[in-house]
């Protein structure tokens, strides 16, 4: 697999390296979808603006205008580099430690991290929308955070 190669190549930033390996990360996510695809109700844009915590300790979702039918695992996968990128746990120790993680493809988690991060990454080189000038910073630090979970996951195992 090229791809993954050159992706743990080090050197450069990881925004930089995604930006121009965004052709890699194509071709490594190319089947994400298949993975991805299933029959649990999924948010599919879980961050902490979309998290309300209630005064008893519950936890509601908001915002659901992105809402798929998704694999079981596809809303923790997701979510994790933007914990990642305020400052939260490694997410891979986070996904692989979750009952949802344990059981998911280790390909079809690759594939949809690949397609995730390479959306961030080029999402985060367009202009600003109107009325939201932080939201390109913020894809670019969710981006990096998948690019290094991204990197990680492909690193040579130890033997």
């Amino acid at each position: 697999m090229a791809a993954a190669h050159r992706l743990r190549t080090p050197g450069a930033r990881a925004s930089t390296r995604g930006s121009r390996h965004l052709h890699e990360l194509a071709e490594l996510s190319a089947p994400w979808a298949e993975f991805a695809t299933g029959d649990t109700l999924a948010h599919a844009d879980l961050r902490a603006d979309n998290v309300l915590l209630t005064k008893d300790g519950g936890v509601v979702f908001v915002d659901w205008p992105h809402a798929v039918r998704a694999a079981p695992w596809f809303d923790l996968l997701l979510m994790l580099p933007c914990v990642r990128a305020q400052g939260g746990p490694d997410p891979e120790e986070v996904f692989t430690t979750h009952p949802l993680g344990r059981d998911a493809d280790p390909e079809g988690v690759t594939a949809t991290l690949a397609a995730l991060a390479g959306f961030f990454v080029q999402q985060s080189r367009q202009p600003p929308p109107p009325g939201l000038p932080t939201l390109r910073a913020f894809q670019h630090a969710q981006g990096a955070a998948a690019l290094g979970w991204l990197r990680k996951r492909l690193a040579p195992t130890p033997a």
